[in-house]
């Protein structure tokens, strides 16, 4: 950093900046405020409140290598390890996708078909990655007992540790396995399946940023060809473990609703299908009642071919 020169907080956050704009790395403001509150382990505010505040060596280089790691276009939850999400701690590795602020509408829409019944309901979260939302589920509703599924079993060490981080381990059962594979003895309990599935298309997996592209894992991303395979599926296996009434909750990626609801419409098991916007007015989460209708070999046919 700046020839070892010992700075300022304000002259390593103006040096950060400018590095973080030459790599075109986006917010590069935000970017470089969040790591060096990090790196000095405060608020962001109180880098203003402190700007002629001078960092140790120890300090310089760490926010230095956090900057050189952001410049290559590293995530910065990645650099740090950790991130929030619904004012919870997660920690985040490059063997998980970093939790987004819209996932939060599938948790909170989780939560608001759950209520407030007394008895104990069963959630299925499959590619719970993180865990962000069947740990954010267990934490924010007592009563549930969590089955939280995922292909990737370093995937799940992360998701367990964030379990034990926010004190919810009891209330989760971690499983490896292919969506439904591994959930045989849970046919016919789950109140509510929650997915956030891998959902990004072929042609747009091209299109992503650097961040995405680069560092996120692909096998949490890619939906295949239209960004629909493991959303097909889930929408096929969901009848098998719902509970007459209980809810399918998928988040979908841009432009893929109408698509959805139609796959959902064929089927012919669901009902009250719902799709609802996130804060961006994209259409981010859908969710459908499990109405416990025969499907007849058409459906099926309708289903392989939508």
């Amino acid at each position: 950093m700046a020839n070892e020169k010992i700075l300022t907080v304000r002259e390593a956050l103006t040096w950060a900046i400018q590095e973080l704009e030459g790599s075109r790395v986006p917010d590069a403001r935000t970017e470089a405020e969040y790591l060096l509150s990090f790196a000095l382990k405060i608020k962001r505010h109180e880098l203003y409140l402190y700007p002629e505040r001078k960092l140790t060596k120890m300090q310089s280089s760490g926010f230095s290598d956090f900057i050189r790691k952001r410049a290559l276009r590293e995530p910065a939850q990645y650099i740090t390890g950790e991130t929030e999400f619904r004012g919870l701690l997660f920690k985040v590795t490059p063997d998980v996708l970093i939790p987004r602020p819209e996932t939060e509408l599938l948790v909170e829409k989780a939560l608001c078909f759950l209520g407030g019944s007394k008895g104990t309901e069963i959630v299925i979260d499959l590619c719970t990655g993180s865990g962000c939302v069947a740990v954010s589920i267990a934490k924010e509703r007592g009563n549930t007992r969590v089955y939280a599924v995922d292909i990737s079993k370093e995937a799940l060490k992360v998701a367990s540790l964030n379990a034990r981080i926010n004190g919810v381990s009891s209330k989760i059962t971690f499983i490896n396995g292919d969506l439904f594979a591994p959930l045989s003895e849970l046919k016919g309990k789950a109140r509510v399946i929650v997915s956030n599935p891998p959902y990004i298309s072929k042609e747009d997996m091209e299109k992503l940023d650097p961040e995405i592209r680069d560092h996120e894992p692909m096998v949490a991303l890619s939906g295949g060809t239209d960004g629909l395979d493991f959303i097909r599926r889930i929408i096929e296996g969901s009848p098998e473990y719902l509970v007459p009434g209980g809810s399918l909750m998928m988040e979908i990626g841009w432009g893929q609703a109408e698509r959805v609801k139609d796959i959902l419409t064929r089927h012919g098991h669901y009902r009250d299908i719902e799709i609802r916007k996130d804060l961006s007015g994209i259409e981010r989460v859908v969710k459908a009642r499990y109405a416990g209708v025969d499907r007849t070999l058409q459906d099926r046919k309708n289903i392989a071919s939508a």
